[in-house]
């Protein structure tokens, strides 16, 4: 797969990123130029490309982004609503049903490869969810775990239990191996649980030759600190993939 300087398309195009928790956006020829929430606005000035957009946040944030869209640039904004499919270039997605795949899962997978180009990899996602994505040497999209991110772990703990204290991410950051209190008790836990699925799975891939563990998503400071592991962090694997697949396919087109 090329890499992300090849091929770029004539006209800027905004990438879009909307994941559970906040809308992440970037041009498409410049550095990834930063975040913000669902409900704040997005940058200006736009370009003329269109937009090349990444939705899991469902139907209600992608008519809200759209109607934006259209009071920008008019009714009709070429937008490529991208979705997850059997195969990008050399990837294959080698997932039971292809399009069942998140895609952002499948999104970041693309991205991965043009960053990495050979070789195993171990994609972890910390954000709202946890996702862990496998791709093989060979090019294929194998699957992977998914399971709540840090925040929600910690969440949960506080709402379903009478007496247990309401922790964030940024609680974790400094939980130590084992502890003497609640609350740090709560947070080594949650920390640990992270930690212990993206060791073990990467350790399950190193049993079949090299593999390289990238890390994204936005808890991904938090996590790194609890790995023993060899790893490498990225900023944004899905804005990257959306800057791949812009530079390769027409605007307005699905993925």
């Amino acid at each position: 797969m090329s890499g992300a300087s090849a091929g770029m398309p004539r006209a800027p195009q905004l990438l879009i990123d909307i994941g559970n928790t906040r809308l992440k956006w970037a041009w498409c020829d410049e550095a990834w130029s930063g975040a913000v929430l669902h409900e704040a606005p997005l940058p200006t000035p736009w370009p003329h490309g269109g937009a090349g957009v990444s939705n899991v946040a469902g139907p209600a944030i992608a008519a809200s982004l759209q109607a934006t869209l259209d009071t920008v640039f008019g009714a009709g904004t070429s937008v490529n609503w991208v979705r997850s499919g059997a195969r990008f270039g050399g990837l294959v997605n080698g997932y039971r049903e292809p399009t069942q795949l998140g895609v952002d899962r499948w999104i970041g997978s693309i991205g991965a490869r043009c960053y990495r180009p050979e070789g195993a990899l171990l994609i972890v996602t910390a954000g709202t969810a946890t996702t862990l994505d496998v791709v093989s040497a060979q090019d294929r999209f194998e699957g992977g775990l998914i399971l709540p991110g840090l925040d929600l772990m910690l969440g949960a703990l506080a709402r379903n239990t009478a007496q247990l204290p309401s922790l964030d991410a940024s609680d974790a950051g400094l939980a130590t191996p084992w502890a003497d209190n609640t609350r740090d008790a709560i947070a080594a836990g949650c920390l640990a649980a992270q930690a212990g699925a993206v060791e073990r799975t990467w350790r399950a891939l190193c049993e079949r030759g090299p593999v390289r563990c990238l890390l994204s998503g936005g808890a991904r400071h938090v996590l790194a600190n609890a790995l023993s592991m060899p790893f490498e962090m990225h900023d944004n694997l899905v804005l990257l993939g959306l800057h791949v697949m812009a530079s390769q396919s027409p605007v307005g087109t699905a993925g």
